[in-house]
């Protein structure tokens, strides 16, 4: 995830610059439709990979081959559907809502209809990984992203420039969502000796797997319908012109490129807090507090880090990809977007943790309760915020929405009596990473890297000493 990651930040100012803003802006409506498509896998991934890992920590490879070819035959022709509904509703819907002008409007329906084909072989390749994570096969599945992400994001590189159309980069993507998905089914196959399955299927098992997957999708048709609820309503006709909104979008990225760094937790937690399941709470709280632990000291330092030094990194990462002047300019009006829009995602990543955790121990109703509660606050934040201040004040009313994700940690800590915010080391991390924050700030070199290598270096040495002591001691 730090690499495929990494590669999409870099990339991120150079499709900016190869396409156009109303192109750019274009690419990114697409992006939005899309994740309003979250629950096209039914909720079956993740409840198929819960049972398959509690029947792996039973030895029991009948029931793992029964699960398996039972959410095969019920996916299949449900992603179907969704897949046709995406492509008719983005064809029909999507040029009415979003702020593209008539003479993109076929373009922008080329589009869906390629992102079509991309929602099926990206939500079935993921029900594939996700065989590979209930085996705890997270060696390959890293490798697998590192090598597609490549494939994705350089050959994109080239066609938005030699294109400057958004167009081409979807159907490229659809493309490597096919070549992902057939990797997974050959690694299945060769390893765990599983293909399709489905004359293993049966209804028992379906109605064994029914009440979690049901929740399971209520959850996800939750999320996807709030998860860029932000930028559904930024992107609606009249709310902001193609300029503001590629900003917004460029910004929000950025964020959740680092917000996605977390989601390499959540399957570790819970298909491992699933397997341990018989072993009480015990287990169950170790595992939670060492990874909130560790995603928080690094997310706390994303966090300061990027507060304090956007200013001279923006400018120096969009001038060097985007022009002098271009990149400049860009930079003036992304940055007071990209912190309260990052620390919005970084309290967003640190919940992922908890959310990954309620769902080891089936309390999936709760975690749509609190994905509600922040989907409601996003909407009156970013509408509120957006009528006082523009698009800064609209980025400010997500951060404000990310209360909802902080109560939902806090329920889980009390539900497992854990450490996670309420740990003292937690705020022993805040005070030390705010005061190195606030002496380099005194500095008033905002136009320096070095201050800011060494704010970021210094406090990456000093995160790292314990994981490397750790693997040390392992060794």
């Amino acid at each position: 995830m730090l690499v495929t990651s990494v590669v999409a930040l870099f990339s991120l100012p150079m499709f900016r610059s190869f396409l156009d803003a109303d192109m750019y802006a274009l690419w990114g409506y697409i992006s939005t439709f899309t994740g309003m498509f979250g629950f096209a896998d039914l909720g079956l991934g993740v409840a198929v990979g819960r049972y398959i890992s509690v029947a792996l920590g039973k030895n029991d490879s009948a029931a793992v081959r029964g699960y398996w070819g039972t959410g095969n035959l019920i996916l299949l022709p449900f992603l179907s559907l969704v897949t046709v509904a995406f492509i008719v509703l983005g064809v029909w819907l999507g040029p009415k809502w979003y702020n593209v002008t008539a003479d993109h409007v076929g373009l922008m329906q080329a589009c869906f209809v390629a992102g079509g084909f991309g929602v099926f072989f990206g939500y079935y390749g993921t029900y594939w990984l996700i065989l590979s994570q209930a085996h705890l096969d997270f060696k390959f599945i890293s490798l697998v992203r590192v090598i597609m992400t490549l494939l994705q994001i350089l050959p994109a590189l080239g066609l938005a420039f030699y294109t400057h159309n958004p167009f081409y980069l979807v159907a490229w993507s659809a493309l490597i969502g096919l070549l992902q998905l057939a990797v997974f089914v050959w690694h299945a196959r060769r390893h765990y000796h599983l293909g399709l399955n489905l004359g293993s299927a049966s209804l028992g098992y379906a109605r064994e797997m029914a009440a979690y997957t049901g929740k399971m999708f209520a959850g996800l048709a939750v999320s996807s319908f709030f998860v860029s609820i932000d930028r559904t309503i930024l992107g609606k006709r009249g709310v902001l012109s193609d300029l503001d909104f590629s900003n917004y979008f460029m910004a929000g990225n950025i964020a959740q490129r680092l917000q996605s760094l977390s989601v390499s937790v959540m399957g570790p937690v819970l298909y491992n807090a699933s397997r341990v399941a018989d072993q009480g709470r015990a287990a169950a709280v170790k595992i939670y507090d060492e990874t909130f632990a560790f995603m928080f000291e690094w997310y706390l330092l994303a966090a300061l880090w990027l507060s304090l030094w956007h200013p001279v990194l923006l400018r120096l990462w969009l001038t060097h990809t985007m022009g002098r002047a271009q990149g400049q300019a860009t930079a003036v009006l992304v940055g007071p977007l990209l912190i309260p829009l990052v620390a919005g995602c970084c309290l967003t990543a640190i919940a992922n943790i908890s959310n990954a955790q309620l769902a080891s121990l089936n309390r999936l109703g709760t975690a749509i309760w609190f994905t509600i509660a922040a989907g409601l606050l996003t909407i009156a934040g970013v509408w509120t915020g957006w009528h006082i201040a523009g698009v800064t004040g609209a980025a400010y009313g997500f951060l404000i929405s990310r209360i909802a994700y902080v109560a939902q940690d806090l329920y889980t800590i009390n539900l497992l009596q854990a450490g996670g915010w309420l740990a003292g080391r937690t705020w022993r991390q805040i005070g030390a990473q705010g005061l190195v924050a606030a002496f380099f700030g005194l500095a008033d070199s905002y136009r320096l890297l070095i201050p800011a290598a060494l704010h970021g270096g210094l406090m990456a040495v000093l995160l790292l000493r314990q994981p490397l002591s750790n693997l040390s001691n392992q060794a």
